[in-house]
């Protein structure tokens, strides 16, 4: 367990103060031990979907590192810590379909289950069968329609007593080379960091052109800008604070409000 560790190279914003403690976990054993702690604790995985505020967090962020990988016929189970990329790549060497569509998201499978990465027609709930979790010291075992997945949202996110160990996909078909080269030319790289879209879209719009519509593309404050690529994206252009972000977000929430009367409810996670 490590002392006032500082979060801003723990997630892909590259923004925030110090965790009190900081400690990684490589068995369920070694997790019980520092929830036994009874302290306040967050989960992080690769960091890619969370806002880490500049004044830290006062308690323990946990990074899990299981990354078990067991494959049999057309099913893959992974733990937790394993990135989202290393799944599809393990998929592309077994020649599984179903996964391509995650080319070039980051994150970990943990946090991929937890907000139901995935784009439109794809999510990484389809592929579920089943979701082991520790909850209060036990071990239990969710199968897919236990998890409630929807769009951006899972049983895990309303109940953060529920912390994922590993999960069991099942693929679908042969690997498809020429859908993953589709979705990787749609990933532009980007100048800057980024944690991905900030808002959900809606049944009937879409974030981003909502807020493009406002003129905000390449709207600054501090060193974070609206992206020009996508404006449901915020880029962190060096050393943004948090408080910058924070502020383009109210900006964004305020001017498609008034514009479109519409209420743009937020995807991302923060901590501290």
């Amino acid at each position: 367990m490590q002392e006032n560790v500082s979060l801003k190279n723990k997630n892909t914003f590259k923004i925030g103060g110090k965790a009190k403690y900081y400690t990684e976990v490589s068995s369920k054993e070694e997790l019980k031990k520092v929830l036994a702690l009874n302290l306040p604790f967050f989960v992080l995985g690769e960091g890619s979907n969370v806002l880490v505020s500049d004044n830290g967090f006062n308690g323990i962020v946990i990074k899990l590192n299981f990354k078990d990988i067991l494959i049999k016929n057309n099913t893959i189970q992974v733990g937790a810590g394993l990135l989202l990329r290393n799944l599809v790549l393990k998929a592309k060497e077994l020649n599984l379909g179903g996964i391509e569509w995650a080319i070039g998201i980051p994150g970990t499978i943990g946090g991929a289950l937890f907000g139901n990465a995935g784009i439109p027609n794809f999510t990484i709930g389809n592929m579920v069968k089943q979701v082991k979790v520790l909850e209060k010291n036990k071990v239990k075992t969710f199968k897919k329609q236990d998890c409630l997945f929807n769009y951006r949202d899972s049983i895990f996110k309303k109940n953060k007593d529920l912390i994922i160990l590993s999960a069991l996909f099942e693929f679908k078909g042969h690997f498809n080379e020429e859908l993953v080269k589709t979705f990787f030319k749609k990933r532009k790289s980007i100048k800057g960091y980024s944690i991905g879209s900030i808002f959900k879209n809606g049944e009937n719009y879409y974030a981003g052109k909502l807020i493009d519509d406002c003129g905000l593309k390449g709207k600054q404050v501090g060193d974070a800008i609206i992206s020009y690529e996508n404006a449901n994206w915020i880029i962190n252009l060096g050393n943004a604070s948090s408080k910058d972000i924070e502020d383009l977000i109210l900006i964004a929430k305020t001017k498609v409000k008034e514009k479109f009367n519409i209420d743009l409810v937020e995807e991302i996670r923060r901590l501290g």
